[in-house]
């Protein structure tokens, strides 16, 4: 009798543990939002002195009210992230007359709220807030 008590508890112990650690099939999927999906939206600086938009068909534009330039005066842009090397490539395209101009970048940050990154051939780091 002492066997089958024992021989019983193994058992339950041995079924707990392996219901208890299996995975669920209905849990989600992991949340985790990537450089593409996080840069959409509007970006702006603290100081309210420059603007981004990115939107999620890989297109842009940028301005600055405190050069006086309002949105409707801003520069377009075309971008691309490469995830793996935490890069971003914007492509210009100046009102001015200027040309398509690049801009090369690393992603410094990129979360919900914050967009950081440098140009290291223009010695420039950038941080925006996103507004919307």
């Amino acid at each position: 009798m002492k066997k089958l008590a024992l021989l019983l508890v193994v058992a339950f112990v041995v079924t707990l543990f392996t219901v208890s650690c299996s995975k669920k099939k209905d849990e989600p999927a992991s949340t985790t939002k990537t450089y593409s999906e996080l840069i959409v939206g509007r970006w702006k600086t603290a100081d309210g002195g420059h603007f981004e938009v990115y939107e999620a068909s890989g297109i842009g534009h940028m301005w600055d009210p405190a050069d006086d330039v309002q949105e409707d005066e801003a520069d377009n842009f075309d971008y691309t992230i490469n995830e793996k090397e935490k890069q971003m490539t914007q492509i210009i395209h100046f009102q001015g007359g200027q040309g398509d101009v690049p801009q090369y970048c690393n992603i410094l940050i990129l979360n919900e709220t914050t967009l950081k990154y440098n140009n290291e051939a223009l010695k420039a780091e950038y941080t925006l807030t996103k507004v919307n």
